[in-house]
C-alpha cells in the first residue's frame, strides 16, 4: 500500500510517486545485486553511447489532418471512458492510437489502411494483413475465426486485456481464440489457402527477388500510390537530413533505421534511394535465408550505408556492429523495446562511439508516448525482476493520458 498505491495512482513527477519509488528502491537495494551494461561498459570494452531526441513540427497540411483525427478519436475514447468500457474496447482504442502514430509518420499510411481493411476480409491470395495493425503481417498466425495477425500484435492483445473481460476478435467480434506458438503462416501466391495458411505452389518469400537490398515493389505501398506526384513528410525529410549530414562528414558511416511499420519503411526506402543512398532492408516477411543474406550484405559491403529494419523483426538476435548510428523513426511506449534495438550495435565488437536519435513530431501523440516511456523506465529501474513484457501493455490510465488534451 505504501509503495504500489502512490506509484499507480499519481503522476510519475508527483511527490507521492517519487516517495513510492524511493521506498521501493530502498527495499530492492537490500535484497538484490544488479550490474547494468552502463555500469560495466568499461570492463566490457564498450564505447560510449548517447541518446538524443530530434523534435520536428508538422507542416500546415499535416497538422490539419492530424488535429482532425485527434479530435474525432478523442471523442470516441471519451465515449468509452464515460461508459466504463475502455478495456472492453482495447483493440479499437489501440487502432485509434496506431492511426495517430501513422499520421505522424506520413498521411499516405492512413489512406492505405482503408485498402488494408478490405484485404483482411477479402482473403487476398497475395498479402496477409494483420487484423490489429492493418499492416502486412509479420510472422503471421491465424485465429480460430480465420483472421490473420502479426504474432507480436496478437500476443500484446491477449496479454494487454483484462483477464475478466471476454476477449473478442477485432474483426468479427467472435470470442478470440488463437495459438500464439503455432507455426508461421505461408504467403500463398497461387490458389486458395487452407486452414494452416498453406497452398499449392511457391510462397511469396520463395519468389522474392534474390538481391536483398532491392525493394519488392510488387507488394510495396509505392506500387499503390502515385509516386510521380508524391510528397514526402516532415519525419522522412528529417531522417534524410540526418543521414545526408553523416554522408557529408564521412561517407563510410553506417546507420540503422528502425520502424514498426513496414509501409513506412517502404516510403523511407523509396525516398532514400532517390537521395542516392544504397539501402538494405530487413522485415518479418523474410525467410531465415534472406535474413542472413541481407545482414551479410550490410556487414561486408561498404557501399550499403543504411539498413532499414522492422522493429518486430530486428529487436533481438542481431549483431550489427558495422553501424554506429541508430535512428528510431517512431517511438514505442515500452522503453525496453527501443533499448533492445539500440543494443543491436552497442555490444561486444563495437569500437565506435554510438549515437541514437529518436525522431518525433511535436504536438502529436508521439510527445505523449515519450513522456509515457519516462514513467515506464522509472518503473523498470525501480522494479528489477518485473516481467518486462507487461510494460508493453497499455493500462486504462495510460490510454487516458494518450488521449488527453
Amino acid at each position: 500500500m505504501h509503495i504500489l498505491k502512490p506509484i499507480q495512482q499519481y503522476p510519475v513527477s508527483s511527490v507521492e510517486s517519487k516517495v513510492g519509488f524511493k521506498k521501493l528502491g530502498r527495499l530492492l537495494d537490500n535484497i538484490m545485486l544488479r550490474r547494468t551494461k552502463v555500469e560495466r561498459a568499461q570492463d566490457m570494452g564498450l564505447p560510449p553511447r548517447i541518446v538524443v531526441t530530434r523534435r520536428d513540427k508538422f507542416s500546415p497540411d499535416e497538422e490539419d489532418l492530424y488535429m482532425s483525427l485527434f479530435t474525432d478519436y478523442q471523442r470516441e475514447f471519451d465515449t468509452y471512458a464515460r461508459h466504463g468500457t475502455v478495456l472492453n474496447n482495447y483493440a479499437n482504442i489501440f487502432e485509434l492510437i496506431t492511426r495517430m502514430r501513422l499520421a505522424a509518420n506520413h498521411p499516405d499510411l492512413l489512406r492505405l489502411k482503408v485498402d488494408a481493411k478490405a484485404k483482411v476480409g477479402a482473403d487476398s491470395s497475395d498479402t496477409l494483413v494483420c487484423a490489429i495493425c492493418n499492416e502486412e503481417a509479420e510472422d503471421p498466425i491465424l485465429s480460430k475465426c480465420k483472421h490473420v495477425f502479426c504474432r507480436s500484435d496478437a500476443q500484446m492483445y491477449v496479454e494487454g486485456t483484462d483477464p475478466s473481460v471476454v476477449l473478442r476478435c477485432p474483426m468479427c467480434y467472435a470470442q478470440f481464440d488463437i495459438d500464439l506458438v503455432q507455426p508461421e503462416m505461408k504467403h500463398s501466391l497461387g490458389g486458395g489457402r487452407g486452414e494452416d495458411g498453406g497452398g499449392g505452389g511457391a510462397t511469396i518469400m520463395d519468389t522474392m527477388i534474390s538481391t536483398p537490398h532491392t525493394m519488392d515493389y510488387r507488394r510495396s505501398i509505392v506500387n499503390r500510390i502515385d509516386m510521380q506526384n508524391w510528397k514526402s513528410s516532415t519525419k522522412i525529410e528529417a531522417l534524410v537530413e540526418e543521414l545526408s549530414r553523416h554522408r557529408q562528414g564521412n561517407a563510410n558511416i553506417k546507420s540503422i533505421v528502425f520502424s514498426q511499420f513496414v509501409n513506412f519503411l517502404d516510403l523511407i526506402q523509396w525516398r532514400l534511394n532517390r537521395a542516392g543512398f544504397s539501402v538494405c532492408r530487413l522485415d518479418g516477411r523474410m525467410s531465415p535465408t534472406q535474413r542472413d543474406a541481407v545482414i551479410r550484405t550490410f556487414m561486408t559491403h561498404p557501399e550499403y550505408t543504411v539498413f532499414l529494419v522492422s522493429l518486430k523483426a530486428g529487436g533481438v538476435a542481431l549483431n550489427l556492429t558495422e553501424a554506429s548510428n541508430v535512428y528510431l523513426a517512431d517511438c514505442w511506449w515500452n522503453p525496453s523495446v527501443e533499448i533492445q534495438a539500440m543494443d543491436r550495435i552497442h555490444r561486444m565488437g563495437q569500437y565506435r562511439p554510438i549515437k541514437v536519435t529518436r525522431i518525433i513530431i511535436e504536438n502529436s501523440i508521439e510527445s505523449r508516448i515519450v513522456a509515457l516511456q519516462v514513467k515506464k523506465q522509472h518503473l523498470v529501474n525501480s522494479t528489477i525482476g518485473r516481467d518486462s513484457k507487461s510494460l508493453d501493455n497499455l493500462s486504462a490510465q495510460d490510454m487516458q493520458f494518450l488521449f488527453s488534451s
